[in-house]
């Protein structure tokens, strides 16, 4: 792999913390992005890291050169704060396939577990092999066969949809909850933008970003598609219509009251906001009127929570594997047997569309 960062000390210290994994290896280090782009067509690593606050060229500038010269998983190594959010973002709309936060003294992130992350980031894209598209796709004619790959999983006595395919009438919802992690936001942004600004059921998105992250990707998503997105607030309900992020650093919850409960997470190394956390909770309350969606991201965070609303009754979506930047999330929950149905996230949203609404409740 490949790191690129204009600090000679970080580049040090990210090279320890990737070193002392066996099966990671740094083959070079670059201090500006003309290097960088050089190195990385010579090297031809299996990942890079690059840093987005770079003098001369930028970190976006050259991350667009190496998508288009020699497409590269590439992890973004970002600030923490809201300002750096919209660039990181940015960043991953132009093919990085995530990020990674920068330690920062004096604020309370623990050095074992930033050290834990960066070294599974990294892993995790090094066995990506070839980079898609990440761009919002081409329109094409209704009657068009469709370009999306076909699933590369079959789901035993369950029904696998890709484009073009046929569609089963689904049973009312009220509420979809969608999980994503790495990837998320994209895939996000092409699932809604399909739904149509008067969509009758409410969606909570938990997607795995810190807390000065999900303001800013509800604001992008709010500007990207027909409908509104926010980040929730503590005591607020659900509407038809309305798309509410959790927000980073916080579990969020259903009160049998139907109002949203935000509760920090005690255990520093789980994600938070939880995914199988809220779908449990919306499950609970909502039994078998939820909708849940599990998208790209690694680990297994969903799997339980699409569970919970598979037992009550609800029905479960995961997005196809081929079109998954990591497909650990989508593909836990179809080990599970609890997907009804698999496929890329836009063909995802035209089939939410066609959910029942004559008894839409809220």
């Amino acid at each position: 792999m490949v790191i690129v960062d204009d600090s000679p000390f970080v580049c040090s210290l990210l090279k320890s913390h990737l070193q002392a994994a066996a099966d990671l290896r740094v083959v070079g280090t670059a201090h500006d992005g003309h290097a960088a782009i050089e190195m990385v067509k010579r090297l031809r690593p299996s990942v890079v890291t690059l840093d987005l606050e770079m003098p001369g060229i930028s970190g976006l500038e050259t991350l667009e050169k190496i998508m288009h010269e020699c497409p590269t998983p590439v992890v973004v190594v970002s600030g923490v704060s809201r300002r750096a959010a919209p660039a990181t973002l940015r960043a991953i709309e132009l093919g990085a396939v995530d990020f990674i936060l920068k330690y920062t003294p004096g604020t309370d992130t623990n050095p074992r577990i930033l050290r834990d992350e960066i070294t599974a980031k990294v892993r995790a894209a090094s066995r990506i092999k070839m980079i898609r598209s990440l761009r919002a796709p081409p329109m094409r004619h209704p009657n068009s066969p469709s370009t999306y790959p076909a699933p590369v999983v079959s789901v035993t006595q369950r029904r696998v949809v890709h484009g073009g395919g046929a569609r089963q009438p689904s049973p009312p919802g009220d509420v979809i909850v969608i999980g994503a992690s790495t990837g998320g936001p994209v895939a996000l942004r092409e699932l809604l933008a399909t739904l149509p600004a008067d969509f009758p059921a409410a969606v909570l998105i938990i997607q795995h970003m810190p807390a000065a992250f999900t303001g800013v990707l509800a604001a992008q998503l709010n500007r990207q598609t027909a409908l509104r997105v926010k980040e929730a607030e503590a005591g607020e309900r659900l509407q038809p219509g309305v798309v509410l992020v959790a927000p980073g650093g916080y579990n969020l919850r259903m009160r049998r009251d139907e109002r949203i409960e935000l509760s920090e997470s005690l255990n520093r190394s789980e994600h938070s906001p939880s995914i199988d956390v809220t779908m449990d909770s919306i499950a609970e309350v909502y039994g078998n009127r939820v909708v849940g969606v599990v998208l790209t991201g690694m680990g297994c965070d969903g799997a339980a929570g699409l569970t919970s609303i598979k037992r009550r009754g609800g029905r479960t979506y995961a997005q196809d594997l081929a079109s998954c930047v990591v497909d650990g999330m989508p593909q836990r929950a179809i080990e599970r047997g609890v997907v009804d149905y698999v496929a890329p996230p836009a063909t995802l949203g035209k089939l939410l569309q066609e959910i029942g609404t004559a008894n839409f409740l809220i």
